[in-house]
Order: structure tokens, then sequence, then C-alpha cells
């Protein structure tokens, strides 16, 4: 990637992040912003060169990625001047969390020799502008391409290639698809979560409140998001976010009617119990479940340095890694996530030689 050239469009903290991220992969980077966000980007050392909105051909001339990273609003608007100028075997691709929209508008506009291809990293932070960027955001979340149909799969895995670089897991899928896992899996929970504190608020009761810490706080955290940010996401996914909300609907009617049915309820919690379980832990966005292991250590300095290091010279790649337990001046189990099984049964098969004991969770 060192000859390659990238412009990113709108240096925010998802456009930041991405600005960092190519520069430490040799990559060329553009920004476009305004001027003040153009001068912290470059303070930071995430841009090569800085472009006001003004000068957005000049920016994109000779680039052969072009990332627009603005709000969700304003991207579909930048798509067809962007194909209409962008030069032949550029690759353009958009940070939008839905996808349906900008797609329909990219293939109204599609140009030969020049492609786009949806995207939505799955990555994120509660602040936001330039000086919260960070070149590691997209390490091990899901990072969704949505190619418009004829894209070479040569052009869509070169652009896999580039991201994947960065750590992030690549998933492509078509963007009504996506859409409508996003409003069951995203939006859904979004509009749950303010709905329930909005029927605790309704109650007008500091008794109710101050009985809301603990589980009920954890489950409506999302309800603080801003709804400036929302307004964008419910306007261009309208119909999937009714159907989910149409299907949750009837999920609810039916836990009504069963409120007094103990066989329905065990299942319905058997059930919840062990879906719940298939859900990753780790990462961010929709990943494939990780293989564990667990392994007990002691405390000693440089217990985890020497276990990951061991790991790491018989050419194993860890996904993941978390302190589970820890019992001071005894030690306490470390969890290591595999992407494969087969590299989960290796490393537990070399620590467990050299005398860890070791234990495979799938």
């Amino acid at each position: 990637m060192k000859d390659r050239k990238a412009t990113v469009i709108g240096v925010g903290m998802i456009g930041g992040s991405l600005c960092g991220a190519l520069r430490k992969r040799g990559v060329t980077v553009r920004g476009v912003s305004s001027p003040r966000t153009i001068q912290k980007a470059e303070s930071l050392g995430i841009i090569d060169a800085g472009y006001e909105w003004k000068k957005m051909e000049d920016a994109i001339d000779g680039s052969d990625f072009v990332f627009i990273c603005t709000p969700l609003s304003d991207i579909g608007k930048r798509i067809p001047p962007l194909l209409e100028t962008a030069g032949k075997n550029t690759v353009i691709t958009d940070v939008g969390s839905t996808k349906t929209n900008i797609c329909r508008i990219a293939r109204e506009h599609k140009r030969n020799g020049v492609y786009f291809i949806g995207g939505h990293p799955m990555a994120g932070k509660e602040k936001r502008g330039v000086e919260n960027a960070d070149p590691y955001l997209f390490y091990d979340a899901a990072y969704v391409l949505t190619p418009l149909p004829g894209t070479p799969r040569k052009v869509t895995r070169t652009l896999s290639s580039l991201l994947a670089s960065m750590g992030a897991n690549i998933m492509i899928l078509d963007p009504e698809l996506h859409d409508r896992i996003a409003a069951s899996v995203s939006h859904l929970p979004q509009l749950l979560a303010v709905l329930l504190t909005n029927h605790v608020a309704g109650k007008d009761s500091d008794v109710f409140r101050n009985l809301a810490a603990g589980g009920f706080r954890d489950m409506t955290r999302i309800a603080s998001s801003s709804f400036d940010l929302w307004k964008d996401i419910i306007e261009t996914n309208r119909s999937p976010i009714v159907e989910a909300l149409d299907d949750f609907s009837s999920s609810l009617q039916r836990l009504t009617r069963g409120i007094d049915d103990e066989d329905f309820l065990r299942e319905s919690f058997h059930t919840a119990h062990k879906e719940r379980q298939t859900i990753p832990r780790y990462g961010k966005g929709f990943l494939t479940p990780l293989v564990d292991i667990r392994v007990s250590v002691r405390d000693r300095p440089g217990e985890l340095a020497r276990i990951t290091n061991i790991i790491f010279y018989n050419d194993i790649n860890i996904k993941d890694i978390e302190i589970v337990t820890v019992r001071e001046g005894e030690g306490g189990v470390l969890r290591l996530g595999f992407s494969e099984k087969e590299d989960a049964l290796r490393s537990a098969e070399i620590l467990t030689g050299i005398g860890y004991e070791v234990s495979v969770v799938e």
C-alpha cells in the first residue's frame, strides 16, 4: 500500500481515525475538512496534505481510494459529483450507518471505471472531533461492505485487504440485508432504551428512579444518545425499523398472553439464555464467536507477556484477551480468544506442554 493515495472527506473522529490508520500502513493521505480541522489533523500528523471543502476536486485527483466520512444526511449529496469527477479505477466508499439509500444513489450515478462500495465500520466513540481520532479504532471491529452489482471482485478484495490490514473484520452484505439486521440489533434496541427510560420517567417518582440503578441503568445506557445523530438513521431506515418494531410488538403481545403460563416462561428464559451465549462478548459489531481457552496463571511479573509471546512465536494470532479473575498473591485466570478452533487447540497444547493448566471453551 506504500504507493497508494487516499482522500478522506470529513476529518472528524471516524475520518480522522481512518487517516491515522491509513498513514500507519504507508498510504499517502489527503484530508478534506474545515481549515481549523485540517490544522488539527496536520498537528496530529495523521494527514500528508489538507484541503478545504472548495478544493474537493483537487483533493481526489490521483487518489486510489476516497472515503466519505461526513454525516449520514450529507453522504448521498457527495456521491454524484465524486463519481463524476474521480479518475479511472478510483474506489469510492463511505462510512454511513445505513446503506440502502446510499447505494441506490450510487447505482443511479454509477460511471464506468469508477467504483462505489458502501461501507459501515461498526466502531465509534462517544466523543467526537478529530482530536479524539484513534488509528486503532477499527481493530477487531466488524466492517460491513456493500458493493454495487457488477463491481469486480478484484476491486472489492483490494478495499477489503486495506481495511483488514487495520485489524477490521470484513463482512460483505447486500445493502438491504445490512439495514434489516441493523434495524433489529441496533436501531430497535436504541428505541426500546428510550421507551423504557421514558416509561420510568412517566411515573414522575424519585422512588422509581432511585431503584432503577443497576440492571435497569445498564440496559438503558444508550438512551442518552443524541437525537441529532439518530434522526438521520431513523429517517433513512424507517421501513426496516417499523418492521422490527411490529415484530417485537407481536413478541410482547405473546409474552402478555403467556405471563401466567409457567412452561411458556421457562422456555422463553431457556431460549434467551442459549441465544445470549452465542453473542460475542468481545469485539465490535456483527462478529463470528471466537473459540476461547482459559489459562490459570501465577501472580508473578511478566507472566502475561510470557504467555502471549509463546503463542506469538508459534505463529498463532490471538484475537482477544481478558483477565477473567485475579487473586492477589496467587494468580488468576486469563481468557484468550482465537478465530479458529485449530489455533485454540494448538495454543492449549503448547501451554499445557510447558506446565500451564488450560481448558478450551467453545
